[in-house]
């Protein structure tokens, strides 16, 4: 069987590159970034790290890595919310690094990209959602 951690660090990468690249264009400024991968590519690799971070956050304490193979109801939502929290993290701290920076056309929520704190909060408990559908399913 294929560990969980492995199959959720394949659903997260796969919904968050889909997401960045839908959602590129409310972004400037990345263009001076000269890695090799793609923008798009680079950040769904690091939503996933921010992923994994939420998970060994919660691991400390439900005792296990792979808790999220029995969350319920109230788990998604602590998921959603701690999503939303890192978003709110990752956003000021590039904003202060002038990482990136938002075309006119980003809406705008308490002075961020309403679409990176969308994207945590609802891609973090989804990855896990559909990564236990998955393993369910198999």
């Amino acid at each position: 069987m294929t560990s969980p951690l492995i199959i959720l660090a394949l659903v997260s990468f796969l919904l968050h590159l889909v997401w960045e690249a839908l959602h590129i264009r409310f972004y400037t400024g990345y263009e001076k970034m000269k890695e090799r991968l793609p923008v798009f590519v680079q950040a769904s690799l690091g939503d996933v790290l921010y992923t994994f971070l939420a998970i060994v956050l919660i691991a400390f304490f439900e005792g296990s890595l792979t808790w999220f193979l029995a969350a319920d109801a109230s788990d998604f939502l602590g998921l959603a919310l701690l999503g939303f929290y890192i978003a709110v993290f990752v956003e000021y701290k590039a904003a202060a690094l002038k990482r990136w920076e938002y075309t006119g056309a980003m809406p705008r929520f308490l002075g961020l990209g309403l679409s990176p704190l969308l994207q945590m909060t609802v891609l973090l408990p989804l990855s896990v959602y559909i990564t236990v559908a998955l393993i369910n399913w198999l």
